[in-house]
């Protein structure tokens, strides 16, 4: 006969919203896990302490949205997660903009965000074989950004940065991959840039936005963006996890959209969630040109490499 397990406790802010306690916690005391004490720390007071970094999941695949919710919890606690409910992780990411805007793509549709984490690509690529592929996860500060090697990506508010899933399965294609993102980010920014001013004054200063090998783009002499790229073999696929910071309207280090279109007045009209879905849907088409032809669809490099 079995003997039915009494529900694990749920933990509840001032207001009464509802978060999901982390496997193993039911030892901390309540007051651990409610949203204005994660909220009143800061990133290395949080880290120092033990504290929590909040996490919302969303989807616009119902079904799919638990399962990206269970593996997120299964690492919970080796990252110091604590997934939430909407809009208690206090992001200044739009939620309900990006998937407004989210229309013709088949990657993006699985959403982690947080005002928040030690580093979305250090995370992800922790789990990176169980999540549904194109999972993206999009934060606002990160304390231990990434970058090639051990060079940490400096991570201010204001800066795009996110790191989602992909996988291969011919393993002769990963060293392309950093390429094919660093392609679709240039075009998206010059697509976004252009919903912003049809006349094409902001687009004719983009000219000099370029990427410096292997993995970063500069405007001029200043670094602007980085991508990163890390991978593991399972089952006959390599799983992708695929890192992206850019500029948009941070203050340093480094120049910023915001500047170079001459927007510092306005950085209200500079918005990370659009800036995304462009990448998405040029990262989506370059990908599967890619997959048709091959090295020959990176052609376009040698006319946008420094």
């Amino acid at each position: 006969m079995q003997v039915a397990r009494a529900p694990a406790p749920l933990y509840t802010d001032k207001v009464g919203s509802r978060l999901i306690l982390l496997p193993g916690a039911s030892r901390l005391t309540p007051r651990r896990f409610t949203s204005v004490s994660a909220r009143s720390m800061s990133i290395d007071d949080q880290a120092a302490a033990g504290g929590l970094y909040n996490v919302e999941v969303h989807s616009n695949e119902p079904g799919m949205r638990c399962t990206v919710e269970r593996v997120m919890l299964e690492n919970a606690k080796e990252h110091c997660l604590l997934i939430v409910a909407r809009g208690l992780s206090h992001s200044s990411f739009s939620v309900t903009a990006y998937f407004d805007e989210l229309a013709h793509t088949s990657i993006g549709r699985h959403l982690i965000v947080s005002k928040s984490v030690s580093s979305t690509q250090q995370i992800l690529s922790a789990c990176n074989t169980s999540l549904p592929r194109g999972t993206i996860f999009v934060t606002d500060i990160q304390s231990q950004g990434k970058g090639r090697g051990n060079n940490h990506w400096v991570s201010h508010a204001g800066c795009l940065m996110f790191s989602f899933t992909d996988t291969f399965r011919d393993g002769r294609s990963l060293p392309c991959v950093q390429y094919l993102v660093s392609i679709a980010l240039i075009e998206a920014v010059k697509s976004y840039v252009a919903t912003l001013d049809p006349g094409d004054t902001y687009l004719a200063q983009l000219s000099e936005l370029k990427i410096k090998w292997p993995n970063d783009l500069y405007f001029g002499n200043e670094k602007i963006g980085g991508v990163l790229c890390n991978s593991n073999f399972e089952n006959g696929e390599y799983f992708m996890t695929i890192g992206v910071g850019f500029n948009v309207s941070n203050e340093g280090p480094g120049i910023n959209l915001a500047n170079i279109i001459g927007c510092t007045g306005d950085v209200d009209m500079m918005s990370r969630e659009r800036l995304l879905v462009h990448f998405l849907e040029k990262y989506q088409e370059r990908r599967h040109s890619f997959c048709i032809f091959g090295f020959e669809s990176l052609k376009v490099l040698s006319n946008i490499s420094r």
